[in-house]
């Protein structure tokens, strides 16, 4: 991302935030300030000639159509071939030669919607699905409301850019309890008749194919480079591994340690070759392209038999359904057990009644989380169903609370899903879970108080609220003398607790206290702005959609939390003390250049690529004429970047070169 569009979505945020304030008769800058920053922005749009959909520049109209036209495409939107065998993807690899191919690059394969942009005179006059491949629907009302869709940019050729239409799992967070995955809701989201709608759900359009224009550019780096110039958010790449084991274990390891890339929902990896008129020159079969192909996550199904349906308590109260099947190996785990999310996902899944003996087919989806695929969906009249459900949705389940046994009532959520509840305010369960999130990893890490040993607490009345866990020393002679537990344990248990009251981190506390859609992530953000509790909760009901990833669900979860007991928790608990944020000067030799990393290196990428961006500079992930410097250890390297490097005359300079620049 270029400074200046750095600074344009910078802006655009700020005074939409100050906008905001405004309206509700609350200004925080005067309009002099807000008049500056809006000139500003005209100013940086005029020159970029980049326009985004939610700039104060601009009029937002919403509309909604009374349906979705279908729509022939202006060029074939096949698919892509498929594999999981490396030798065949080297096979594939290897069939031109280095030189008529120009090499070939291996890129994320997005699991979202395939979507079409089409730009004439710079601004976007179409956008579709794909549809069959020949035919789609048009979605040019919702595309225009896509925040990083821009509706100008700075060209007057007739531009067609392919993508896919997703939501990171930063913004699923915001819908997963209604949702069973990513790539469902951005599918479900971006076909909505109304563009109000879809402009509160977080979408992203992520640009993977520039299909026409700049017909000048062969190599497809830099094809996509254009398109980062132009404000586009495009597609995690490598061009220079040496081999595809290379190219796929850097991916797989990026997506581990790298906060920006383990945040896109994906089902592959894609190889195809640098050169577009080789690329071209292959064609395509009526199903693919012949110059790209798909390393694909296959998610082998296993079909076993539904035995029940159990029910887990969240700390809120909801009662999240359960797959219980007869057990099945997968790769080389048991598994008996998944989880259906909601009451509409289990309808959906297994039908109106699930039923003891229903056939199902599990699979571990991406390799990890066992999910059911499908099942053998009957009316089975009288038969005994699984988990109570004697009828379909929408009546009486029948199913109680396992915890309190108190009575539960399904409840449809703002996003129309059906979930069911615990009634009962003294539910245990919810209690224990509370207690255990506060005590857990995600809040204060209290060892020693595990699920069972607070179920046990509550269970002898000792606690009846979280605060309860910090008077537990008035019950230490009592509880030495009961059974599983002695003097040595619960001495360890009170100190614990005792050490977590002091030094405690406000990002901790705050993660611990269990709000909706705030986890350790959020809560870190949070402490950038507010450094203390005090400053935190005179920050509440205010607009939190001003921080970068908080969306309006979680705007709206800090806001209606209950923070009574917290309050009453924060007192006990002797904070530390917040931690200054030295800002860096940029560096005159690093500030606004650009740099390529390659090659092995002594820190990692991402810890070099930060102090570059702390530094004024940038870093891309392929080499191009607006490279300034490739760093790379090895000077007679023959990868792709440093073949670039030296065949465009940029200096390629070693790490400890890069050292003396920056010192």
């Amino acid at each position: 991302m270029s400074v200046e569009i750095y600074k344009i979505k910078e802006l655009i945020k700020k005074l939409n935030y100050y906008t905001e304030l405004y309206d509700k008769g609350i200004p925080e800058i005067s309009d002099k300030e807000w008049d500056s920053k809006y000139f500003e922005l005209e100013k940086l749009e005029k020159e970029t000639g980049i326009i985004y959909p939610d700039s104060p520049t601009q009029k937002i109209t919403f509309k909604t159509v009374s349906e979705l036209n279908k729509v022939k495409h202006n060029h074939p939107m096949l698919s892509l071939d498929k594999t999981k065998n490396i030798k065949e993807l080297e096979s594939f690899i290897n069939k031109p030669s280095y030189k008529e191919a120009n090499g070939w690059c291996a890129m994320f394969k997005m699991d979202g919607l395939t979507c079409s942009l089409h730009y004439i005179n710079g601004k976007l006059v179409s956008a579709e699905t794909r549809g069959n491949g020949i035919e789609g629907e048009d979605i040019t009302h919702n595309a225009l409301v896509v925040n990083n869709i821009p509706k100008i940019i700075p060209t007057n050729e007739e531009i067609v850019i392919d993508g896919e239409i997703i939501c990171d799992y930063i913004n699923f967070s915001q819908f997963e309890k209604d949702f069973a995955n990513p790539r469902n809701f951005a599918a479900g989201s971006i076909r909505q008749l109304s563009n109000k709608e879809v402009a509160s759900r977080n979408l992203s359009f992520i640009a993977w194919d520039l299909i026409k224009g700049c017909e000048d550019i062969d190599f497809f780096f830099w094809r996509l480079e254009k398109l980062d110039e132009w404000g586009f958010t495009t597609v995690p790449r490598i061009g220079d591994a040496e081999t595809i084991e290379d190219a796929i274990d850097f991916f797989d390891n990026a997506r581990k340690e790298d906060f920006t890339w383990s945040k896109y929902p994906i089902d592959g990896y894609v190889f195809r070759f640098q050169s577009q008129k080789y690329y071209n020159s292959l064609g395509s079969t009526d199903h693919h392209f012949r110059g790209a192909i798909a390393y694909k996550f296959y998610d082998e199904e296993y079909e076993t038999t539904l035995k029940n349906i159990s029910y887990d308590v969240s700390r809120t109260g909801i009662l999240t359904p359960v797959a219980v099947f007869e057990p099945i190996n997968i790769d080389g785990s048991i598994v008996e057990r998944a989880s259906l999310h909601n009451m509409s996902i289990m309808k959906e899944t297994l039908g109106e009644t699930p039923y003891y003996g229903q056939h199902i087919w599990v699979i571990k989806a991406n390799q990890i989380i066992p999910q059911i695929r499908r099942a053998i969906k009957k009316d089975y009249g009288d038969i005994i169903a699984a988990g109570g459900c004697t009828v379909g949705l929408g009546g009486d389940y029948g199913v109680l609370c396992p915890i309190c046994g108190g009575l539960t009532e399904i409840r449809t959520s703002d996003t129309g899903v059906d979930v069911l509840y615990c009634t009962n305010d003294n539910c245990e369960g919810k209690l224990a879970q509370r207690i255990d999130y506060f005590c857990g990893k995600k809040g204060l890490d209290i060892k020693g108080l595990s699920r069972k040993t607070i179920e046990k607490l509550i269970d002898w009345g000792w606690v009846n609220e979280v605060s309860d866990i910090f008077k537990l020393e008035r019950y230490k002679t009592d509880w030495i003398s009961r059974e599983g537990f002695g003097t040595a344990s619960v001495g360890k248990i009170l100190n614990n607790i005792d050490a977590s009251t002091c030094g405690v981190q406000l990002s901790s506390f705050i993660s611990a206290l269990g709000i909706p859609l705030v986890g350790r992530t959020i809560a870190k953000e949070i402490i950038k702005y507010y450094s203390s509790w005090e400053d935190f909760k005179a920050a509440v009901g205010g607009d939190w959609t001003q921080f970068e990833g908080f969306g309006p669900e979680i705007s709206k979860a800090i806001n209606n939390f209950d923070y009574t007991e917290a309050d009453k928790i924060a007192e006990m608990l002797d904070f530390a003390q917040p931690e200054v944020q030295n800002e860096v000067t940029p560096t005159a030799a690093i500030k606004d250049k650009i740099f390529v990393i390659t090659g092995k290196l002594s820190r990692k990428r991402d810890e070099i690529k930060a102090e570059i961006e702390s530094l004024g500079g940038k870093v891309t992930g392929s080499v191009s004429s607006k490279t300034d410097f490739l760093i790379c250890n090895d000077k007679n390297s023959t990868t792709g970047k440093s073949a670039d490097a030296k065949k465009l005359g940029i200096p390629v300079i070693t790490e400890d070169e890069y050292l003396k620049m920056k010192s």
